[in-house]
């Protein structure tokens, strides 16, 4: 397969899994079930480690990111296959993400849906080593953990110290816990969404 041929397979896989969410989604909301679904392209169902994040649809002509968030809920362990894993994460950012109601089915047209896919963690020890813009990050300790995908600090002009505080805060640690208390990891991600002008 040619490098044009690999991007249009993935671009495809792409457009598959955002269809996936939205569909997941609307039938969750209409049913309660989940939706019956076996893709045949074999890296959909490699086991991957996924969030979802949905926002709401912001105006004509404005980036992704400044819709006003909706639902945000993933998983960190690659334990099921990606496929799955997005129908999952989609269900429970629009149906149990805490900070929110339920998506209405009446809504859900109003929202826009991004698939992260998390790439391995590697373990970090000191913040040079932190890409601020391209590394989520993972904290676990004290029998606690908290993620913060890659786009976050931008978003926040955080430098690498501030994005570090602010993921011991979700994590509910102090803000000093690394090194000593906890384990930091970066990742990155494989994300992304649907048009912002598509119906």
């Amino acid at each position: 397969m040619n490098d044009h041929s690999a991007d249009e397979a993935q671009a495809a896989r792409h457009r598959a899994l955002l269809t996936l969410a939205r569909e997941s989604i609307a039938h969750h909301v209409a049913t309660g079930e989940r939706l019956a679904y076996e893709p045949e392209d074999a890296q959909l169902r490699e086991p991957a480690a996924v969030f979802v994040t949905l926002r709401e649809r912001p105006e004509a002509g404005a980036p992704f990111e400044e819709g006003e968030l909706r639902g945000c809920i993933g998983q960190i362990e690659a334990k099921d296959p990606l496929y799955a894993a997005v129908q999952d994460a989609a269900i429970k950012a629009a149906t149990v993400d805490p900070r929110f109601n339920p998506v209405t089915a009446e809504e859900l047209p109003g929202l826009l849906i991004e698939v992260s896919v998390l790439s391995p963690f590697r373990p970090v020890e000191r913040l040079e080593e932190i890409a601020v813009g391209q590394d989520g990050l993972l904290i676990v300790g004290e029998r606690r953990r908290g993620l913060l995908l890659p786009e976050v600090a931008p978003a926040y002009g955080w430098g690498a110290r501030e994005f570090v505080r602010a993921l011991c805060q979700k994590a509910g640690l102090p803000g000093n816990a690394w090194p000593e208390l906890a384990q930091l990891y970066a990742f990155t991600t494989e994300s992304f969404f649907e048009a912002v002008d598509s119906e």
